[in-house]
């Protein structure tokens, strides 16, 4: 079963890394989850948010569009012990902002393998990944140039 899960977590990322304009791939983890569910769809609404799409593209430690969308994920969420962290930079938690850490977190965001944790500070020990690709002006340009 490992075998099988290996093979289909690597065609997972190779079809992410294939997507029109894709520079990055980036890795969704979402932690202290209620429930598998609850961990699944936060980090679903993470990997489909346009706007923490361009914000990896653009290098911008924005941990403030992961807050918002686990926020409004429709699942139990506990901003007071909420965390995030962009690559193992922490840049959240506790409801403390850490500014002066967002410099080492731009340096991950430059690189082709981005990963964002947020956990969503409820006590729960589920958790869930997902993988998506930012936004670039290159899609933008692309999928604005043709119709369907």
């Amino acid at each position: 079963m490992t075998a099988l899960r290996d093979v289909s977590q690597t065609l997972a990322q190779e079809v992410v890394r294939g997507a029109e304009g894709a520079t990055k791939l980036v890795t969704v983890h979402v932690t202290g989850a209620r429930s598998y569910d609850d961990a699944k769809r936060t980090a679903r609404a993470i990997a489909n948010s346009p706007l923490v799409k361009t914000a990896i593209h653009g290098g911008d430690p924005n941990w403030g569009r992961l807050i918002a969308v686990a926020g409004r994920a429709g699942v139990s969420f506990d901003l007071a012990r909420a965390r995030v962290k962009i690559g193992e930079v922490v840049l959240f938690a506790d409801e403390t902002i850490h500014a002066e850490r967002e410099p080492a977190a731009a340096e991950h965001l430059r690189g082709r393998k981005v990963e964002v944790t947020v956990d969503l500070g409820t006590g729960g020990d589920h958790d869930a990944t997902m993988w998506t690709c930012d936004f670039s002006a290159e899609y933008v340009h692309i999928n604005a140039d043709y119709r369907t």
